[in-house]
């Protein structure tokens, strides 16, 4: 009878201890929520071109790679939440993180010089680890939420981004050679017609008999996004172009001047997705 108080105090640590270990481990697990979403788990690490990576490097990387170094702290908490739901998500559908597009350490820091790595990084990891297993759900299931650096006024969605009009870059003016732009075009001199949708982004292009989508035009010129005008001029096709990337889902530029103005990082979400949940 000796033993059974031990065994007895054995198994009431046991019992109260487990669930604190399991919460303490800090994986990105998720159940069923409220809202009906399907389940996920995404453990501590996953595959990647077949090496197992830490889950908070990767989605550090990954801020690495949107260029979010140097934000406020309430902007990068805000990609950082962005970048672990698409990741979330990639894994959930994939079952690795096989095109998860990343800058590994010793990238960003040939990149950014040591100096500067030795301030930014600590500052990605740190919004990793404040929004640590925070996801965002569209109608109660995981979404690859888009970013892009810099909209042309608002988003595809019509979000406004009133602040983005002071960035240095806004505008740019891309010329295009006579013999370029008839490889594409070859009517452009005489025939050119852009359609813009009421967002800014350009629907179509049309040149005598050929017509090109806005993103189709963008990729064929290189312009550094789908908001555009174009002209002829001595020969050649100049296209003036508003904001940088596909202006769809979240502005990183936008996000950090509403971060200057106040904004937390669950507001600038909701801004920018109005439709999803965080969970």
């Amino acid at each position: 009878m000796r033993g059974f108080p031990t065994f007895l105090l054995f198994f009431t640590l046991l019992f109260f201890l487990t669930p604190l270990l399991c919460l303490s481990a800090g994986d990105f697990s998720a159940h069923e929520d409220s809202g009906g979403g399907e389940a996920y788990k995404l453990p501590q690490t996953v595959s990647r071109k077949g090496e197992d990576c830490s889950v908070a490097d990767l989605i550090t990387g990954r801020l690495a790679a949107m260029g979010v170094k140097g934000f406020r702290p309430e902007a990068r908490k805000a990609a950082a939440v962005a970048a672990a739901t698409e990741l979330a998500a990639l894994y959930a559908r994939e079952g690795n993180a096989d095109a998860y597009e990343i800058l590994t350490p010793e990238e960003a820091k040939k990149s950014w010089g040591e100096a500067w790595f030795k301030t930014y990084w600590p500052e990605l990891e740190e919004a990793v680890r404040e929004t640590w297993g925070q996801v965002l759900r569209l109608d109660g299931n995981l979404f690859s939420p888009s970013v892009f650096p810099l909209s042309w006024g608002q988003t595809t969605a019509g979000v406004e981004c009133p602040y983005d009009f002071t960035a240095e870059g806004f505008e740019a003016e891309i010329a295009v050679s006579a013999a370029k732009a008839r490889k594409v075009f070859p009517d452009y001199e005489t025939s050119l017609t852009v359609k813009k949708a009421r967002n800014g982004r350009v629907e179509t292009v049309t040149s005598g008999s050929t017509v090109l989508t806005g993103d189709e035009t963008a990729k064929r010129f290189g312009l550094p996004s789908p908001s555009f005008s174009a002209r002829v001029e001595e020969g050649r096709l100049i296209f003036t172009c508003q904001g940088k990337g596909s202006g769809e889902g979240m502005s990183l530029y936008g996000a950090n001047e509403w971060a200057k103005r106040g904004m937390d990082y669950e507001e600038i979400l909701t801004r920018f997705y109005p439709d999803a949940t965080l969970s």
